[in-house]
């Protein structure tokens, strides 16, 4: 390792040594890239946001500061709101909900860093936009971006901050929070399913699986308010599976490591009801991101079609023996 790190120190050098003057360089060097900061997550109580019950919906989390000065250049932390309909797709402007200084940052105990803690209320958030809860669906989205604000001025928020930083491991710096405003949801139980994979037309080897079918028994179980996960049942053996038993028609995964959710005691890619619009939430273990295509009730019978960013894809007809399925979409 010693040698690796000389020999790439030597290229450096060599680089830096022969590059002319008024030559630029193939790629920038630090002092070119912009520098800023960002709020690590150290706590949240994942509070929920209820449409039925807006006067008891909120979530409080905790924030430290980092920086190239240990987050002593880290001027204030603004906080805004936006209301996402999901029934139209449209998005409101931003409204500004919290807009804090310095002055205010406490200091976490344990890294020495400046610390801060929030708690928003889904009626103060309606009041920021200037709406009422009848100007809200079961459904739609309130969305919290965050922006750190640095002493010379400069802004770092989710759209301008890499991915390695926002969220990624290692960093765990948050800039924004989705709350669905849900209703009571009741979809978990032990149901059978068919499973048929679909091509998405991406020029993977899924394309080849298109039209493989597995049947087998499928459970959903609530992990939160809303929030769900799936277990499939494959060669006896029961796994987290995220992809409705499709991946045993293409791959035949017979192992908790082939699957969308690596470890069931962690789970990252779950399924939101939120008042009965189904949707997505968190990603697989290779970072994709999955929505749904079809979304049918008929009865008995409850259809999900799925897609990800890499391109599977397929279609479970979920059958329950007892009742009908709500009008879920």
């Amino acid at each position: 390792m010693q040698k690796l790190k000389y020999s790439l120190l030597s290229v450096l050098m060599m680089i830096l040594a022969f590059s002319c003057a008024d030559e630029p360089l193939p790629f920038d060097t630090y002092d070119e890239y912009a520098k800023g900061g960002f709020s690590r997550l150290l706590s949240t109580d994942n509070g929920t946001f209820f449409f039925t019950d807006p006067d008891n919906s909120a979530f409080t989390f905790d924030v430290e500061y980092y920086s190239e000065n240990n987050g002593g250049d880290v001027a204030g932390h603004e906080w805004t709101v936006r209301h996402r309909n999901n029934a139209d797709g449209t998005i409101s402007d931003p409204a500004v909900l919290s807009n804090i200084t310095s002055s205010t940052f406490g200091t976490n105990a344990k890294s020495g860093l400046p610390s801060a803690s929030f708690a928003f209320s889904m009626n103060e958030a309606m009041a920021a936009l200037g709406k009422t809860i009848d100007d809200f669906n079961g459904g739609d989205d309130l969305i919290f971006d965050g922006f750190i604000i640095m002493n010379n001025g400069s802004r770092f928020g989710p759209d301008n901050t890499g991915t390695s930083v926002n969220g990624g491991a290692g960093f765990d710096g948050i800039f924004r929070f989705i709350k669905p405003l849900l209703c009571n949801s009741d979809l978990a139980g032990m149901y059978t399913a068919v499973a048929t994979n679909t091509s998405q037309a991406a020029g993977i080897g899924w394309d080849d699986c298109a039209g493989n079918v597995w049947e087998g028994n499928l459970e959903i179980v609530q992990v939160g308010d809303g929030e769900y996960t799936i277990l499939t049942t494959n060669a006896e053996v029961t796994y987290d599976d995220m992809s409705f038993g499709n991946f045993y028609a293409c791959y035949g995964s017979d192992a908790q490591g082939s699957l969308p959710n690596s470890n069931p005691d962690m789970l990252t890619l779950t399924f939101i009801d939120a008042c009965n619009q189904l949707s997505f939430s968190g990603s697989s273990q290779w970072g994709e991101v999955y929505s749904f295509t079809e979304v049918i009730s008929d009865g008995a019978n409850l259809t999900l079609g799925w897609t990800n960013d890499y391109g599977e894809g397929g279609s479970t007809v979920i059958t329950r023996a007892e009742g009908t399925w709500p009008a879920l979409k």
